[in-house]
């Protein structure tokens, strides 16, 4: 085949295959599970076109909660869009998006298990948290409304570590309704 015969290289697409393949590998096999020989193989690269992206696995594991991150502020602001009552507004969106990953776990399972297993992004997500209070410190900013979204945190991390059997749909559903009704000023 002549250069002109072979499909034009697309890093963009690899890049996105890359992080699809980490991500996935973390949902199944958690941090532990993940290898760079793994998500090569899975992303169906080379394990050099891998490191062309990205110089070690703690970059890569950086840009999968990144990706995760962006995904989690774009369906927060799509519900944030939808709700007309002030109070609460971004803790009901946030108690929406948690329950969503716990039926979804393609959403949550990478974000969650590397903030397990990478400690400085800890620091990352509460930088992003804080940013977030900032911006709607206006209608969230009360000691109910962080338990309410506290109690979402442990319900979206406590379904995570069971493997997402941990409770059934409907109870699930019954504590989301509980979350959402603390939400509405007293």
């Amino acid at each position: 085949m002549t250069n002109l015969n072979r499909p034009k290289k697309n890093p963009e697409m690899v890049r996105h295959r890359l992080l699809q393949s980490t991500a996935s590998l973390m949902t199944t096999c958690g941090f532990a599970g993940v290898s760079i020989d793994k998500v090569a193989t899975e992303a169906g690269v080379t394990k050099g076109a891998l490191f062309h992206h990205f110089p070690n696995k703690k970059a890569l594991i950086e840009a999968v909660f990144d990706r995760e991150l962006a995904m989690l502020d774009k369906l927060l602001d799509d519900l944030l869009a939808k709700d007309t009552v002030d109070y609460g507004r971004f803790t009901r969106a946030y108690i929406h998006a948690t329950f969503f990953a716990c039926i979804d776990d393609r959403l949550s399972s990478a974000l969650t298990f590397s903030l397990c297993a990478r400690p400085e992004l800890v620091e990352r997500w509460d930088v992003w948290m804080a940013g977030r209070m900032v911006k709607h410190q206006k209608t969230d900013n009360s000691l109910q409304l962080e338990v309410v979204r506290m109690a979402a945190d442990g319900i979206w991390f406590t379904h995570l570590l069971h493997g997402g059997k941990l409770t059934a749909k409907k109870d699930l559903h019954a504590l989301k309704q509980q979350l959402l009704e603390m939400t509405h000023a007293t």
